[in-house]
């Protein structure tokens, strides 16, 4: 493999050293908040499933 042709990963941009500064210095908006709620409930169910929910049968009100 021809080390030349390697890809710099420890490279950042111009662009998001200025996002990484401008998320920093600036308060999140309240829909941005809302959305990192909803995230972090979405996530809290993926890794705290509830197995007492899956006990009926899926059609049994239809």
């Amino acid at each position: 493999m021809n080390s030349n042709n390697d890809i710099d990963k420890a490279y950042v941009s111009p662009y998001d050293k200025f996002l990484y500064e401008f998320d920093a210095n600036h308060k999140k908006s309240e829909s941005q908040l809302k959305e990192i709620k909803k995230h972090q409930r979405i996530a809290y169910l993926r890794d705290n499933p509830n197995p007492d929910a899956g006990d009926g049968e899926i059609w049994e009100n239809f």
